[in-house]
């Protein structure tokens, strides 16, 4: 009776990793909600990310689902820069179609954490933004930032970016190269 049971124990574990589950699967970019549709993936794990960015007086909201990038799951970016702001949330679940959430973000949590970093944004060079300003770092912000790069957003022209300002840990750990409406396009320099 043991070896049958564990005979079954094996044979589940096994079609749980060979068999693909169905995860709800969509991108949109620059919008809220978006056509749903069913995609296989090798896992049993799916992805649900929503994300915001504010970029010098334009704003976008973007949304993904799909199969689980497990070096994603569970992670709650924040980052502000002067006339620059993001937030990004993704969240992994266990089963077929399990991603069914809409968009969320988080609150940030607007209270001081005793971090100072300089606050700068620059457009249309790669060089370093420099500023004798700083901002009080909020909530979960306890990392200063220095970043450069050219981005593109939203299907826009490509444009240089340079900036300073207040990020978290996930921010600096996934290395802003998670974007669904943003896209870096050359990374000049990044430091945390």
């Amino acid at each position: 009776m043991k070896t049958l049971v564990a005979l079954l124990c094996t044979i589940s574990a096994l079609a749980g990793s060979v068999f693909p589950y169905k995860c709800i699967s969509c991108m949109c970019r620059n919008s809220t909600t978006c056509q749903e549709t069913e995609t296989e993936c090798l896992g049993d794990r799916c992805m649900v990310a929503s994300q915001y960015y504010y970029v010098v007086g334009k704003e976008f909201k973007s949304f993904y689902k799909g199969c689980a990038n497990e070096t994603l799951c569970e992670t709650k970016g924040a980052g502000i820069m002067k006339n620059a702001k993001f937030y990004f949330w993704t969240h992994c679940c266990t089963g077929e179609l399990c991603n069914n959430q809409v968009y969320e973000l988080p609150k940030e949590d607007p209270t001081p954490n005793g971090v100072k970093c300089p606050f700068s944004l620059c457009v249309g060079t790669l060089e370093e933004c420099k500023t004798d300003k700083e901002i009080n770092c909020t909530g979960s912000m306890d990392r200063c930032i220095d970043y450069r790069a050219t981005l593109r957003i939203q299907y826009e022209k490509d444009t240089n970016y340079s900036g300073k300002g207040c990020v978290n840990n996930d921010t600096c750990r996934n290395n802003l190269d998670s974007n669904i409406g943003l896209e870096e396009i050359h990374r000049g320099y990044l430091k945390c």
